[in-house]
Formats: C-alpha cells, sequence, structure tokens
C-alpha cells in the first residue's frame, strides 16, 4: 500500500507543474504515518495532511519565505484540500474541519497576539496540533483508539518548532511540551 507522505508528494508536483523554483513544501511526516496507522479513507488522510501542510506552509510565509509563490503555493494546496474534501462527500465531515480551520487560525492569532495567559498557551498549542487529525479520525473511524494521539502529535514538535510558536525560545516550547504531557497523562490516570 502507497504511503498518505507519498500520494499527497505526487499529488503536489503534479499540481505544481510548470512552477519553477519555489521554496520546499514540508509535509510532516509524523502526521502522515499516523493517519496511515488508522483504517479511515484515503481521500480523508490526504485531505488532514493537505490543510496541515497548506495551513503550516501559510505560517511559514508569514514568518521566513518572502516569494510571492509561496503564497499563492499555500493557496494552491488550500485548493487542492477543497477538491479532495469535495470527492469525500461528507458534509459533515466537511463542516467539522472547516469549523476547525477557522478556529486554529484564531488559536495562532491569539498565541501569535499575546491574548492567552502561559496557562492557556499550552491547551492551544496541544488543540492546534491535533484538532484536524482527531476530527478526521473520529469522523471516519469513530471507535478508534485515540490514547496515543497527543503524545504521537507532540513527538517531533521540539525539533521542529513551528512558526506560529517561532517567538518562544526553545526552553519555552519545551516547557509548555511538559506541560502538555504532565495534563496528558494525569486525565489517562
Amino acid at each position: 500500500m502507497e504511503t498518505t507522505l507519498s500520494i499527497l508528494e505526487k499529488q503536489i508536483v503534479h499540481r505544481l507543474k510548470g512552477i519553477h523554483y519555489y521554496e520546499s513544501i514540508a509535509i510532516d511526516e509524523n502526521l502522515a504515518q499516523i493517519l496511515d496507522s488508522y483504517d479511515i479513507p484515503e481521500e480523508a488522510r490526504l485531505a488532514c495532511l493537505t490543510i496541515d501542510t497548506a495551513m503550516r506552509h501559510l505560517d511559514e510565509v508569514s514568518t521566513t519565505l518572502s516569494s510571492k509563490k509561496s503564497i499563492l503555493i499555500g493557496d494552491l494546496l488550500s485548493a487542492h484540500f477543497y477538491t479532495l474534501l469535495a470527492k469525500l462527500n461528507a458534509p459533515t465531515y466537511q463542516k467539522e474541519i472547516s469549523a476547525a480551520i477557522v478556529a486554529v487560525n484564531e488559536m495562532k492569532s491569539s498565541i501569535h497576539h499575546d491574548a492567552l495567559t502561559k496557562e492557556n498557551i499550552s491547551q492551544y498549542i496541544l488543540k492546534v496540533e491535533n484538532l484536524f487529525p482527531r476530527i478526521t479520525i473520529q469522523h471516519f473511524a469513530p471507535d478508534a483508539n485515540l490514547e496515543s494521539l497527543n503524545d504521537k502529535l507532540l513527538a517531533n514538535l521540539a525539533k521542529k518548532h513551528p512558526s506560529y510558536l517561532s517567538k518562544f525560545s526553545k526552553d519555552e516550547l519545551l516547557t509548555f511540551l511538559g506541560e502538555i504531557k504532565t495534563e496528558i497523562h494525569s486525565k489517562k490516570r
């Protein structure tokens, strides 16, 4: 079986055919592997991974990428997401994931504009990182065990230091991740 990551990479190459010299597009391999571990439709895995990739790419545009092509590529990725969403023909999922996009943007904005207490930042980070896969998995595999989802999603967060958290030092990020892990594991008891 071909992985979601390789399928999306091929789809992106196809979508960007004819566009030369653009910044690389970082796809979250960890998220792709997580999605592949659940019995959900391929289009659902691709839609989740695509919107995550599009939003992270557009986040990077605001902090590090400078070319106008980068913005257009982010928009192309978003358009690809909506194409996948239409193929799924799952109106409830479409409504849930669309609301999640708005929520994630609002949370990132709150983090960026210092509109949160330090205690709330950890909660927002967890929601930003898990909302798309959680909604996708719960919708298409309602009986799936999601206990380890947060640990898996947070595993590489310190290494990749997402741009929506660029204002925080590595040590601050590690502190937030520690708080999140403590909260996650205290709920399991």
